[in-house]
């Protein structure tokens, strides 16, 4: 078997495809704990109707998600239905209310025994204790669960981006190398072609005049 002379060695198509296959894998690991890490960012979870203390130890914008599927306490629950839920959240030591104000643009999670869509914002100015009640005008008792949490959606964002940019490089620096590897085999060959044709063209003028 004739062993290829042609520079730069095959082996380079390998790693162009072992880069690729690693970039892949790691998408989807990043992806994958990325999303489950966003999650794990609204981990404060109450049942309504009901009265909870919560407490919140940072300032700024928090988010209110109705799940539509989720385990507590080892139980299910699941239900799409929140209609005439009516929630109330005021801070226990000043009893300010917040204004619970829909969300504009709806953001959504679906991992594992929990789905979610966000349904009301918030802003706590001052860290505390706070009060969250919920309850039906109507004689209904639809036991639902929500969720509360903040950076979910810089978070995911944050998560998309990192998992394009993997994306992107690994697919990218497994073509150059592909191409540049393609490309430079296919100059050498033709190099190699002529200077072998060369060669055989002088060996044969020496032949002629040694006869």
């Amino acid at each position: 078997m004739k062993k290829d002379s042609v520079k730069p060695d095959r082996i380079l198509y390998v790693i162009s495809v072992l880069i690729f296959l690693c970039g892949m894998a790691l998408f989807a690991y990043l992806l994958m704990t990325g999303i489950s890490s966003t999650v794990s960012k609204i981990d404060t979870r109450v049942v309504m109707p009901g009265t909870e203390t919560i407490e919140f130890t940072e300032t700024g914008k928090y988010t209110i998600y109705f799940e539509q599927r989720s385990n507590m306490y080892g139980k299910i629950y699941e239900t799409n239905d929140i209609n005439g839920l009516t929630l109330s959240l005021r801070n226990i030591e000043t009893g300010e209310e917040l204004e619970l104000i829909n969300t504009a643009f709806e953001s959504s999670y679906n991992v594992g025994s929990r789905k979610g869509k966000s349904i009301f914002n918030f802003k706590v100015e001052k860290a505390g204790k706070y009060e969250i009640r919920g309850w039906y005008e109507s004689d209904k008792d639809q036991k639902v669960v929500l969720a509360i949490g903040k950076g979910f959606v810089t978070a995911l964002v944050r998560t998309i981006l990192l998992c394009i940019v993997t994306f992107f490089a690994s697919v990218g620096v497994s073509v150059i190398i592909f191409i540049y590897t393609f490309n430079k085999r296919k100059r050498n060959r033709i190099l190699n072609e002529m200077h072998n044709s060369i060669l055989n063209t002088q060996q044969s003028v020496e032949g002629d005049k040694n006869q």
